[in-house]
């Protein structure tokens, strides 16, 4: 999937960028087509606000959508063999398991459990890994359906125990569908 500079820079955009989520959806991940996106101006100015807002939300957008596609990609390709090896842009844990909502001030959470007996060499509190706020994207069956969820907790005592670690996380989307592990 490549992009060819300016190719889309006088054309309207096909969709309202508003109505665009923030959170990627299974489409962004999994479609081979090419997503709107006009350059970034250097030179000259937009044509209006609403120009400018449109082209920054997109490559905005897409800055972090691309990585977590070709990521998500290379694993899918990796899948079956007999080592994943490190993937470029994602992170993979492995065992997750969803084990009960909790209702908090900031809405409905889940609480998430996994195994990081692999992750003992990570120095939790410099690491940036599963810090608030983190987007994950949650599979059971090799991303044919998924789910997006952010860290909403991460508790370091948790991490740094050399056993399965309890963290919490926020679901995005239409529909929960783990429960039934």
């Amino acid at each position: 999937m490549y992009l060819i500079a300016g190719e889309n820079d006088d054309l309207n955009p096909p969709n309202d960028f508003r109505e665009l989520s923030v959170i990627p959806t299974q489409e962004d991940i999994l479609t081979g087509e090419r997503p709107f996106l006009r350059r970034n101006k250097i030179d000259g100015s937009y044509h209006d606000a609403e120009h400018y807002l449109d082209v920054q939300f997109r490559l905005l957008r897409e800055d972090f959508v691309r990585p977590l596609r070709e990521g998500i990609a290379q694993l899918l390709e990796r899948i079956g063999s007999t080592r994943i090896g490190a993937l470029q842009d994602i992170r993979v844990y492995k065992d997750i398991r969803l084990l009960y909502p909790v209702c908090t001030s900031n809405g409905l959470h889940y609480k998430v459990q996994f195994d990081n007996t692999k992750l003992r060499h990570i120095r939790w509190e410099n690491s940036k890994r599963l810090i608030f706020g983190s987007l994950m994207c949650l599979s059971k069956d090799k991303f044919e359906s998924f789910v997006f969820a952010t860290v909403a907790n991460r508790d370091l005592k948790e991490l740094k125990q050399v056993r399965r670690c309890d963290s919490s996380m926020r679901l995005h989307g239409k529909s929960i569908w783990w429960p039934d592990q």
